[in-house]
C-alpha cells in the first residue's frame, strides 16, 4: 500500500507539471564474502588467512527528458561487524555511513550537443585510464562537468574537473596525494557499431605540498583500436606520459597493450594479449607509466598485486602475458578461465644479488550465474606462485603459493519506473 501511495504521489508531480519523461527507480545489493591468504601482498609463514563479508548497497534515482536528465544515487558501503557505534547489548550503527555516489544534471543542446555537471562516472573504451572500478565496492566517481557532441559516427566528450577540501577565505592548499583537477577530452570515429577507433587525452594536477600556487601536471594521450568481427574482435592502444610527477620530476613514460579473442564454436571463446608498461632506465626523470583512474582488477588478475604499480614493481616497470578461455554454455552459466605471467621490465641489482624480470604467474576462475530474476552470481578462485625477485620486492620469504576466493551476489531490481 505504502509502495502505491509513493508511486502515485511521484506520478502526480510528474505529470502535474506538465513534464512527460521516464523516471525510474532502481537498487543495488552487493555483498561478497572472501577468502584471502595473500591478496595484494604475499603471506609468510606466520601469516594466517582472513575472511569477511563487505556490502555495497545503493539507491539509483533517474528521470530523463527530451531536454534534460537527471541522476541521483546513494551508497553505503561496510564490512559487515564494522560498525563504530554499540554496546555489550547490541550494535547500533556507523557514524557517515551513506555516501553520494552519483549525483548530476544533463541538459542537452539541440539534438547532438549536451553538457553533464555534478558528480559522475567517466569511463571510455576498455578503461585503461578512465575507470569506475567497479571491483571497488565504494566504485570511482568524479566532480566536474562533462561537455559532448555526437553527431553520427563522430564524438567527442570534454571534461573539466577542480577540487577543494572547504570553502576556502583566502589560499587553496590541498592535499598533495589528491587529485587537484582531471580534466581530459575524448574524440572517437566508429565504422560500425562494433569497429571504431578513440583518442583520449588527459591532464592530471596536484598540488606542491605546502605551496598552493605550485601543481605539478602530467599529460597522458594516445590512441585505442576496437574491432570485432564474425569470430574475432582485437583491442589495441598505446599511450605515451609527459609532464611532471606528484614530487615534481619529470616524467618520460609510456604503455601499449594489444589482445585478441576468437570464438571457437559457440560456448568456447579463446584470446591471448600483452599489456606492457615502462618502467625505470639510465634515463633522467620518471620512467614509471602512471595508469591514472584506470582500471587495475580487470587487466592484472584478480588477486590485485599491480594495483599500485610503483610499490609492487620499486619503479621497474610491467609486463603482463595472459591467456584465457571463456566457456559460456548457455544465458545463464559461464567460466572464465585466465592465466597472467608477470615480469618486470628489466633484470635488477638489489642487495648486491642479481635479480631476474619474473615476478610470478597467476591462475584465475570465475564462474557466474545469472537468473531470470535481477540476480547475478560470481564465484572466483585465484592462485599466485610468486618468484624470488616478487618475494625481494614486497620484503616477505614465503614457503608456498598464495591464493584468494570469494563469492559474490548482486541484486539489482527496478523498485518503480514510469515512461
Amino acid at each position: 500500500m505504502k509502495t502505491y501511495i509513493l508511486a502515485t504521489f511521484i506520478a502526480f508531480i510528474v505529470y502535474s507539471n506538465g513534464v512527460f519523461g521516464q523516471l525510474k527507480i532502481n537498487a543495488e545489493l552487493r555483498p561478497r564474502f572472501e577468502f584471502r591468504h595473500g591478496y595484494k601482498s604475499l603471506p609468510s609463514d606466520e601469516d594466517n588467512a582472513s575472511y569477511f563479508v563487505s556490502q555495497r548497497s545503493r539507491l539509483n534515482l533517474g528521470y530523463n527528458h527530451e531536454k534534460y536528465s537527471f541522476g541521483f544515487s546513494l551508497q553505503d558501503v561496510r564490512v559487515w561487524g564494522d560498525e563504530d557505534i554499540y554496546s555489550s547489548t547490541g550494535v547500533m550503527g556507523t557514524n557517515a555511513s551513506v555516501d553520494l555516489y552519483e549525483a548530476w544534471m544533463r541538459l542537452n543542446i539541440g539534438s547532438k550537443a549536451f553538457v553533464k555537471v555534478g558528480r559522475q562516472e567517466w569511463n571510455y573504451d576498455n578503461q585503461r585510464l578512465l575507470s569506475k572500478r567497479n571491483w571497488n565496492q565504494n566504485g570511482m566517481a568524479y566532480d566536474g562537468v562533462l561537455l559532448g557532441y555526437k553527431m553520427n559516427a563522430f564524438q567527442f566528450d570534454m571534461g573539466l574537473s577542480l577540487n577543494n577540501e572547504k570553502e576556502n577565505v583566502f589560499g587553496n592548499e590541498y592535499t598533495p596525494s589528491k587529485m587537484k583537477f582531471l580534466d581530459f577530452i575524448y574524440l572517437k570515429k566508429a565504422w560500425d557499431s562494433k569497429n571504431y577507433i578513440s583518442f583520449t587525452g588527459v591532464l592530471s594536477g596536484f598540488q606542491k605540498e605546502e605551496d598552493s600556487e605550485t601543481i605539478y601536471v602530467s599529460a597522458t594521450f594516445g590512441p585505442y583500436l576496437n574491432i570485432k568481427k564474425e569470430k574475432f574482435a582485437a583491442i589495441a592502444n598505446v599511450f605515451y606520459q609527459t609532464g611532471t610527477n606528484q614530487t615534481g620530476e619529470s616524467i618520460n613514460a609510456y604503455m601499449f597493450s594489444v589482445s585478441g579473442d576468437y570464438k571457437v564454436n559457440n560456448p568456447i571463446t579463446i584470446g591471448a594479449g600483452l599489456d606492457w608498461l615502462s618502467g625505470e632506465s639510465d634515463a633522467s626523470g620518471d620512467n614509471s607509466f602512471d595508469i591514472l583512474y584506470g582500471g587495475r582488477h580487470r587487466f592484472f588478475g584478480e588477486m590485485d598485486y599491480f594495483s599500485n604499480l610503483v610499490k609492487s614493481t620499486s619503479n621497474k616497470g610491467l609486463r603482463d602475458l595472459f591467456a584465457r578461455a571463456d566457456f559460456n554454455f548457455n544465458t545463464a552459466h559461464s567460466v572464465n578461465l585466465s592465466y597472467h605471467f608477470f615480469t618486470l621490465q628489466d633484470n635488477f641489482t638489489g642487495d648486491t644479488e642479481e635479480y631476474k624480470k619474473p615476478l610470478g604467474s597467476e591462475l584465475d576462475i570465475i564462474y557466474q550465474f545469472k537468473a531470470t530474476i535481477p540476480v547475478n552470481l560470481r564465484v572466483g578462485l585465484s592462485v599466485f606462485l610468486p618468484t624470488e625477485t616478487m618475494e625481494y620486492l614486497q620484503s616477505v620469504e614465503t614457503t608456498g603459493f598464495s591464493y584468494f576466493a570469494y563469492v559474490q551476489l548482486t541484486f539489482t531490481p527496478i523498485l518503480l519506473s514510469f515512461e
